[in-house]
């Protein structure tokens, strides 16, 4: 087994179980603040954000008081870590936004991360499988997907991937597949081989899917810097996946129909 390395998705962790960035306990932000993944961690524990709307000019990030964090950033996006207990107010700025400051607690606990942790490399590859789903109480629309790995895995770790889903007045989608974790520490044996597989409805907190294009970015691995750029089309009576399957993320059907 290899020993878990602290993983960054672009915009948010979560373990098989979806997470978003969060601001106040709610999924996302608006255009122009921050939407971090958590506004409480522990000592030495990565917090993923992002400034909303700030996709492609550099952003300077700023922490109060300084001298005890390390950012690592990347586009509008950063990881942060603490090593000292205590209040941090973190803002963001870039030539057109400023934004409102947040503030993250980091309590005087250190973090151990996950002991069985595989990040996924460029010897496997993901499979995505989108479906359209129609709700059955309304006219609403919304993308749901499965993916799938190549390679086998020990049938007791589960795939971890993180997303960022629309928020009102944005035009785009954000995943990351990361690796496989272990379901249970108190199983590390390993009892058979299979892909790994997960499934997911955007349903339960995306906008209704409306006509237009969306840009569409997927990350492989734990790398903030690896993240591939491609888009999603909607018609009246199609979706329409624009998308490069030599990034090692293949996406089929590329066509739906609605």
């Amino acid at each position: 087994m290899r020993k878990l390395l602290f993983y960054l998705a672009i915009l948010a962790l979560c373990f098989c179980v979806v997470s978003s960035c969060q601001k106040n306990g709610e999924p996302n932000a608006p255009e122009g603040e921050i939407a971090v993944s958590k506004l409480k961690v522990k000592i030495n524990e990565p917090d993923s954000m992002l400034l909303v709307g700030a996709d492609n000019k550099e952003v300077t990030w700023m922490v109060a008081p300084s001298g005890f964090d390390t950012i690592r950033t990347a586009k509008n996006a950063a990881r942060i870590k603490f090593t000292k207990a205590g209040n941090y107010t973190i803002s963001a700025k870039n030539s057109d936004i400023t934004s409102k400051s947040i503030v993250i607690t980091v309590i005087d606990s250190v973090y151990a991360p996950p002991v069985y942790f595989i990040p996924f490399d460029k010897s496997d590859s993901i499979t995505f499988v989108p479906q359209y789903v129609k709700s059955a109480k309304s006219d609403s629309a919304y993308l749901a997907f499965t993916i799938s790995t190549k390679k086998k895995y020990c049938t007791n770790f589960m795939f971890t991937y993180s997303l960022f889903v629309p928020f009102p007045l944005h035009d785009k989608y954000y995943i990351n597949f990361t690796g496989a974790v272990i379901k249970s520490l108190a199983n590390t044996a390993c009892t058979g081989t299979a892909v790994l597989t997960a499934h997911n409805n955007y349903a339960f907190y995306q906008p209704v899917l409306k006509e237009g294009v969306y840009k569409f970015y997927a990350g492989f691995g734990q790398d903030i810097n690896t993240d591939y750029e491609g888009s999603m089309e909607v018609t009246a009576t199609q979706i329409i996946f624009h998308w490069d399957d030599s990034t090692g993320i293949t996406i089929s059907p590329k066509v739906l129909a609605r």
